[in-house]
């Protein structure tokens, strides 16, 4: 009885220390970093000093407790905790229509790219270092899915369904996020990354299970290319608002409040999403295409 209780025990342990613990910390951090006119609202890069070092310091933190908890408890649960800590941050960071409205200027676009890029690659880091491969199993059950071992990553994203599962994602998220992205909110911000990384797993399992050839066995889609496809769209989101709306419409856009919503995420949101929100699509996905490969091994 206590033996399998150890486990449970050790998520919810964990999920407190993140939520009560760690991401206030965190969000501390961020809270610190000031823009150009003294207020919050900034991002890491774009602040008017100390924001590399607030950056820094987060990822730290939020990405160390992460990788502790993937090797003592499971990856899945590292995920799980990792994205709890940049939802407190995203959620406190200020709103990106100020970012906008303050700093006008290319360059804005630019930083808030680099951010989302530094972000998105310390993250990976994180997960490749948290990975095990000895210790494939989760509950006594391969999970070969959530491995980011280089060899497993660079496999799963050297072929057609991981590049396919990629592309989609990065395009599932972006159409979402300017469909659903109605106000510059932080909690608007978050809520539309987590959608995002949501309607990206769905995209990026389909178009991998649409390219696998018909059998009665079911060959699972890798989180690794769904999510770094997430995380990408935290830096063309920006690069493409250098040319749609462009820095001469942004006060504008701010003002009427009609910026558009793949320029409302966070660099911090959307790695969130990508952790927490593509295990959500992903399973869904996967749940009815095993149930399927089931159906068609027991008819032959």
């Amino acid at each position: 009885m206590i033996t399998s209780m150890t486990p449970v025990l050790k998520q919810w342990i964990a999920r407190a220390v993140a939520l009560c613990v760690v991401g206030p910390i965190c969000a501390m951090f961020a809270s610190g970093v000031v823009a150009s006119d003294g207020s919050h609202d900034t991002g890491f890069l774009t602040s008017h000093g100390g924001g590399a070092v607030a950056l820094g310091s987060v990822l730290l933190l939020g990405l160390g407790f992460g990788v502790i908890v993937g090797r003592v408890v499971d990856r899945r649960e590292g995920f799980l905790n990792i994205a709890f800590v940049f939802g407190w941050v995203a959620w406190t960071m200020g709103r990106m229509g100020e970012v906008y409205r303050i700093a006008p200027e290319s360059g804005t676009f630019i930083k808030l790219a680099i951010e989302a890029g530094v972000i998105g690659l310390a993250t990976m880091i994180a997960l490749m270092v948290m990975t095990n491969p000895s210790k494939g199993m989760v509950h006594g059950h391969s999970d070969d899915v959530s491995r980011f071992d280089y060899g497993y990553l660079k496999e799963s994203m050297t072929n057609a369904r991981g590049l396919a599962s990629m592309g989609v994602g990065l395009l599932a998220a972006l159409v979402f996020a300017y469909i659903f992205g109605q106000t510059d909110l932080p909690g608007q911000s978050v809520g539309v990354g987590f959608g995002a990384g949501i309607f990206a797993g769905l995209g990026g399992a389909m178009a991998a299970s649409s390219m696998q050839k018909k059998s009665n066995h079911h060959e699972p889609t890798a989180f690794g290319p769904i999510m770094l496809g997430v995380m990408l769209a935290g830096v063309v989101g920006p690069l493409v608002g250098l040319i749609m709306p462009g820095s001469n419409e942004l006060v504008g856009l701010v003002v009427k409040g009609d910026l558009q919503g793949f320029l409302i995420v966070s660099p911090m949101a959307w790695t969130m999403g990508a952790l927490l929100g593509v295990p959500v699509g992903h399973s869904w996905v996967e749940h009815s295409a095993q149930q399927a490969a089931g159906v068609q091994a027991k008819r032959a």
